[in-house]
């Protein structure tokens, strides 16, 4: 298996609107964000094509960007509609389930047999042609901690001793935030059983089977997030866990906060997306 068999998809929502949990709000600054990944997505890994989904109509001309993907010797395809309203209502989660839904009905580049990376569209992943080689025999790769009922639910959670203190402090308010922030007596759902969504890989009829309409039991005012569902529906299916860490460049959409302290885009990355905004 080869990079040119698989693709990643990148959601987007420029314009969240009142979507709840939302920390980022600025259209324009989102916009920036969005950028900036992209262009660090072509400059910076070996990945061969890109589909880019937005879920709220957005007015942007992406022609120049796409251009210079090609430029690149790379492939990007732009898909944008209006699908935001539900998310509006039902959190976040529920608006990213669409956009996969979309762009699984809509690129042209994602076929039953391709396997795709996900990413959240305002991160970026540092090391992902090292991750991408590292997982280059498994079609469905995702984070801890999914893990079944037997394993200590708890896992993942809990700050690792070999963790900085900055990484500690981190790890611990985010867990704050979901169990304070969000109200986990809100709703029966134990946050600790639940998988990562910000970034995974997945076949696509893999997920086609398994997860394409699981987004449509988000309800993150009863905190049930699409972390839940996804842990609910891949729980004894076919996939793997990262063998390696990932490095991760950007700002959580829910907290506004970095996510690895210390780890930016270069400055040439981000000069350069200031261009395609000019």
């Amino acid at each position: 298996m080869n990079d040119s068999i698989e693709v990643l998809i990148m959601t987007a929502s420029i314009n969240p609107g009142k979507t709840r949990d939302v920390a980022i709000k600025d259209p324009q600054e989102r916009l920036f964000e969005y950028i900036a990944s992209l262009v660090a997505w072509l400059e910076l890994t070996k990945i061969k094509k890109i589909v880019f989904c937005e879920n709220t109509n957005c007015q942007y001309d992406f022609s120049r960007i796409i251009e210079f993907a090609s430029n690149q010797g790379k492939t990007l395809e732009v898909l944008i509609f209006s699908g935001n309203a539900k998310a509006q209502k039902y959190g976040k989660g529920y608006g990213e389930g669409e956009i996969i839904k979309y762009a699984l009905r809509h690129s042209k580049y994602l076929s039953n047999t391709t396997n795709f990376y996900k990413i959240t569209g305002r991160l970026f992943v540092k090391n992902f042609d090292e991750i991408q080689s590292y997982h280059q025999h498994f079609a469905n790769v995702f984070q801890y901690p999914a893990f079944s009922p037997e394993h200590d639910p708890f896992i993942g959670m809990s700050p690792k001793k070999s963790e900085t203190l900055v990484e500690q402090f981190r790890h611990i308010f985010r867990f704050l935030y979901v169990f304070l922030g969000r109200g986990k007596g809100r709703g029966p759902h134990d946050y600790t059983k639940h998988v990562v969504t910000s970034f995974y890989k997945s076949n696509v009829n893999f997920y086609r089977k398994n997860l394409i309409d699981s987004y449509k039991r988000v309800d993150e005012e009863k905190s049930y997030i699409i972390e839940h569902v996804f842990y609910e529906d891949i729980l004894y299916k076919d996939f793997n866990l990262f063998l390696k860490p990932l490095t991760i460049i950007g700002r959580s959409g829910s907290t506004g906060g970095i996510y690895i302290e210390g780890e930016n885009y270069p400055e040439e990355i981000e000069k350069l997306a200031m261009t395609f905004l000019l």
